[in-house]
């Protein structure tokens, strides 16, 4: 099924929101590690490009928060995976200056509720910028009249919304209830070790038709610094990239790396990317233009699509 250009960076929201700034102290478990001492599971993560998160006991039921900041905004989300996606309380959306996309219901603890869906551009949970993995999330902005049951679960304490499983599960986190530690990694990163490096073209299709290598001068695609680098003697695009894995390949999405902290992200093109048995694929969407706003749906070029089909292997 085709899908537009604009990529939908994942969320709505799922209910349960007690309001306002969070204002308990960060309580110590009982077997977590004393300081100074090395923690082999946090060193084993982070060498894999996970960002390391402190977790922050939020009542007696060991539920927990996680700190977190949009601009010059601090506020505390709960991590909730039983939630699906995440909301945010109505006066936080307010205090953003988030504009409102349309109506929307939740269902979570607090019962079914209505909101409102909000994109967040900036979202830092903890040392984890979202910056880096897409252009916003979507969350579910709802007012704060839930239940008295809701209020009493979530003493004491408050906090400003629910950070659920879909964000949870595109960064790849990991709990670690030992050391009260929760652990995120962009999509990119996960990918990276089976990209990195230069890749030389063997094949190609453009408009319905074969497209010819030139033996002599091949294009050349080259992944480092998180960045996707094209060239031959004509092309030479250099972009950043954000990824969106698919269900056995991914979507690559191309800005301007200069532009990635931006107040707004603008894609300028992107691409579908799989890689298997030493051979990566693209389907490469340059001008969305062209490609009549829609983004590739598979890996096929027929003629008046604007996509290129390359097929690469790695440079000896």
């Amino acid at each position: 099924m085709n899908r537009t250009w604009k990529p939908v960076a994942l969320l709505f929201a799922c209910g349960l929101l007690v309001s306002a700034h969070a204002d308990n102290e960060k309580k110590p478990l009982a077997d977590a590690k004393p300081a100074g001492v090395v923690d082999p599971l946090r060193q084993m993560m982070e060498k894999k490009g996970y960002v390391a998160i402190p977790l922050i006991r939020h009542d007696e039921d060991n539920r927990f928060t996680v700190e977190c900041k949009s601009g010059t905004d601090t506020f505390r989300l709960l991590v909730d995976t039983g939630a699906t996606a995440s909301s945010l309380d109505m006066d936080l959306v307010k205090k953003l200056g988030l504009k409102h996309r349309g109506e929307t219901t939740s269902v979570g603890l607090g019962g079914r509720q209505k909101g409102v869906e909000v994109h967040l551009r900036e979202l830092r949970i903890g040392d984890f910028d979202t910056r880096t993995v897409t252009d916003s999330f979507y969350f579910t902005g709802m007012d704060v009249t839930v239940s008295k049951e809701v209020q009493a679960k979530l003493k004491p304490g408050r906090i400003n919304g629910v950070l659920g499983h879909l964000i949870l599960k595109f960064n790849s986190a990991v709990i670690d209830y030992s050391t009260r530690t929760l652990y995120l990694r962009t999509p990119l990163l996960g990918l990276w070790p089976e990209i990195e490096g230069r890749w030389v073209a063997t094949s190609g299709q453009e408009d319905g038709r074969e497209r010819k290598i030139d033996p002599d001068n091949p294009l050349r695609l080259e992944f480092k610094d998180r960045r996707f680098h094209l060239t031959d003697k004509v092309v030479d695009i250099h972009y950043g990239m954000h990824i969106q894995p698919g269900k056995d390949f991914y979507a690559a999405f191309f800005f301007d790396p200069e532009e990635e902290l931006a107040k707004e992200l603008n894609y300028k093109a992107g691409t579908l990317l799989k890689v298997k048995d030493g051979k990566l694929t693209l389907c490469l969407c340059l001008s969305p233009a062209v490609a009549k706003g829609v983004f590739p749906s598979d890996f096929k070029a027929p003629a008046g699509s604007g996509h290129i089909v390359l097929e690469f292997r790695r440079e000896k």
